[in-house]
């Protein structure tokens, strides 16, 4: 496993070599030894002390979203991923990750026929009576442009860039890697773990390399607003879509950033907020990158949705939790809302309840007095995330996800209609979940499943505890105990025996190379034996680089 990783690492010389020069250059040189990363430091490099080029008045912050930005396409969409996280990281960070754009300059006209028939297995001409070569939008893993079938249907195009699937591959091995660096040597914790992080940002990335995953969304919003009259879904044309393209019916609408003056702007407001509830508490499927560009108005004033390549997924459990959370914290039932906040999430270490239920009262004071239009969700969701960051309770990823969807859908609907009241909207969808919930029928049903699990369970139970019973018998009952917060000492322990077989080595050279000094034999340089010569030189640079290593850590 050692050389297997090793191996992997100079598959990727150069990469790493980047990675550690631009986190040299924005001031987190000190992360380089943390990582395992100082064989790929320049040699030019490795005299200076590593953090000291950090702009003293830059914030950390925004260091690391120069460092993902100048790290390219991959190390972007990780930002952008971290930015839907208050759960983990502090507000600071999250504002500015949200300002990561995932934009790329446009592949030329030539290479997108290329791909198109490369993945058709056709002349695009015998597909498209005209294909527009200026995209419509140009993005780091695909690019969109508008085309007309033979038969005068008018379509959108997504073509994914030549080569990007290897490079994203290439960036998530050295992205792994550098997460169980840091999973082992610096968060010592149950709460913040970047493996898993790292895990779930490369199945969502990997999903979007293939357009064939973006269509089976589409088609359950298609499903889903089959009935509604005033969202509008784009159509799909299999017989095109392959891994690599996506071929679907053109909106014609305007972006919701371009509104003309005389549409009804509270109409349209409540027509967006409706849908995405009715996708949150009544699909449990809803779209998890709600932009302006993503949200189309069409001439007849119709909600266009498109782009379904990130969806989020709310189980019924999950869904209720939130409603009845959202209801008890607008009743000031805090008991309850505390429960449910519990039941949402996973705690990670001992919870001072009580100390958390008068966080929810302070929240819910300062919106005291206030009527449902003066009380704004996206606020609200974020100080409930600031606080599970605060407790050190884990949030489901997709309930993170719907929170920040739900957060920047506020923010489009304030600006079509600042009036529009998204609590009171949002009241009568949680009132119907709950009701739903407490429905005799369900009760019922729930209570009969419950003493399902129970029978199931005690008549489980002898075998269970014979097994156990065995194994104490033919000693073979095994214990795991796993260390916690030795990985620093490890890590500095490794530093000391390094050194010290440095030393070792220089000594040894020192005194062969002397011993062959002495002998007078072998080929010579100015009558001095030259592999006694080569000695002293490896010995002085071996001795030099100790002395600067010890130097540069500040401890002799």
């Amino acid at each position: 496993m050692l050389f297997k990783g090793i191996t992997k690492k100079y598959q990727h010389l150069k990469r790493y070599r980047e990675i550690v020069e631009i986190l040299i250059k924005h001031g987190f040189g000190y992360l380089i030894n943390e990582l395992d990363l100082y064989q790929f430091v320049p040699l030019s490099k490795r005299i200076k002390t590593l953090d000291s080029s950090a702009p003293p008045e830059t914030s950390k912050a925004k260091r690391l979203r120069k460092v993902l930005e100048e790290l390219g396409p991959t190390f972007i969409k990780l930002g952008q991923l971290l930015s839907t996280r208050p759960d983990i990281l502090p507000q600071e960070y999250i504002l500015e990750l949200e300002k990561l754009q995932d934009q790329a300059p446009p592949i030329t006209y030539e290479e997108v026929i290329e791909q198109l028939e490369s993945e058709l297995e056709t002349d695009y001409e015998e597909l498209f009576q005209e294909f527009s070569p200026a995209p419509l939008a140009s993005a780091s893993i695909g690019q969109v442009h508008k085309a007309i079938l033979h038969d005068g249907t008018e379509v959108v195009v997504k073509v994914q860039r030549p080569g990007i699937e290897q490079k994203v591959n290439s960036d998530l091995d050295i992205m792994t890697d550098l997460a169980g660096m840091l999973e082992k040597r610096v968060f010592d914790d149950l709460f913040i773990s970047p493996v898993k992080i790292m895990d779930n940002f490369s199945e969502l990335i990997k999903k979007e390399l293939d357009y064939r995953n973006e269509a089976r969304n589409s088609v359950k919003f298609k499903n889903n607003f089959a009935e509604e009259e005033k969202v509008k879904v784009a159509d799909l044309y299999w017989e095109f879509i392959t891994k690599k393209i996506l071929v679907m019916e053109y909106i014609d609408g305007v972006s919701i950033n371009e509104l003309s003056e005389d549409i009804d702007r509270h109409q349209m407001a409540e027509t967006i907020f409706d849908s995405f509830m009715k996708q949150i508490l009544l699909d449990g499927c809803f779209h998890g990158d709600p932009h302006p560009g993503n949200i189309m108005i069409t001439h007849d004033s119709k909600l266009g949705l498109i782009d379904f390549g990130l969806i989020g997924q709310i189980s019924q459990r999950d869904r209720e939790i939130a409603a009845t959370l959202f209801m008890a914290l607008l009743q000031k039932e805090m008991d309850l809302a505390v429960d449910e906040l519990l039941n949402l999430g996973i705690v990670t270490e001992e919870i001072d309840k009580s100390a958390l239920k008068r966080d929810l009262y302070k929240l819910v004071d300062d919106y005291y007095g206030a009527t449902l239009e003066q009380v704004e969700l996206g606020p609200l969701i974020n100080r409930l995330f600031n606080l599970s960051f605060k407790y050190k309770i884990k949030l489901p990823f997709n309930f993170i996800l719907l929170g920040k969807s739900l957060v920047t859908i506020e923010g489009l609907i304030s600006k079509i209609d600042p009036k529009f009241d998204t609590v009171a909207a949002a009241k009568p969808f949680m009132s119907k979940l709950i009701k739903a919930k407490l429905n005799p029928k369900r009760l019922l049903k729930d209570l009969f499943s419950g003493g399902r699990n129970i029978f199931s369970t005690l008549s489980e139970m002898p075998d269970e505890v014979q097994y156990i019973l065995k194994l104490l018998k033919n000693q073979d009952l095994a214990i795991n105990l796993e260390h916690s917060g030795l990985n620093q000492f490890i890590a500095k322990l490794d530093i000391i025996t390094n050194r010290i077989s440095m030393a070792v080595i220089v000594a040894a050279l020192i005194i062969g190379s002397s011993l062959i000094m002495l002998s007078d034999k072998g080929p010579l340089f100015l009558d001095y034996p030259i592999i006694g010569l080569t000695g002293y030189l490896l010995a002085v640079v071996f001795g030099s680089w100790l002395v600067i290593s010890i130097l540069k850590s500040g401890r002799f």
